[in-house]
């Protein structure tokens, strides 16, 4: 049943999103990888991203690199969700970071342009989906 809320939500959210992901993906607008683990900062995100590690200060593994078409990435049924720590949006548009609740999406953080940290502990490997267009 929450799966069926969680689709439920997204189809309100964003009411074109099988073509957008279905444009995306044949275009290259989404990778979900896991890089190699690294201690050191690196932030390596091409321009035009926004991109998601699972380690404080860009370290550990990349969750994901997202263009910055209109969209509600659901990282959650991507296989990555509440691992998501740090980030660099280069998309220049506002990123909205959202966990889902089990009967909504809630905000936990607007990534503006060009910022790149790692999440607040309240904010910390909860994330199930990133939007932009907000």
């Amino acid at each position: 049943m929450k799966l069926t809320y969680r689709a439920n939500a997204i189809r309100r959210l964003v009411p074109l999103a099988a073509a957008v992901l279905a444009l995306g993906t044949v275009a290259g607008g989404a990778m979900i990888s896991a890089a190699p683990a690294s201690a050191t900062p690196s932030y390596d995100c091409p321009g035009g991203k926004f991109c998601g590690w699972d380690g404080a200060n860009g370290t550990g593994d990349m969750l994901f690199q997202y263009n910055a078409e209109c969209f509600l990435h659901d990282i959650g049924n991507g296989g990555v969700g509440d691992r998501l720590t740090s980030y660099w949006n280069r998309t220049g548009v506002t990123v909205a970071v959202y966990n889902w609740t089990g009967e909504r999406w809630q905000l936990l953080a607007s990534v503006p342009d060009n910022a790149r940290g790692t999440l607040p502990s309240s904010a910390d490997n909860k994330a199930d989906a990133v939007e932009m267009c907000r």
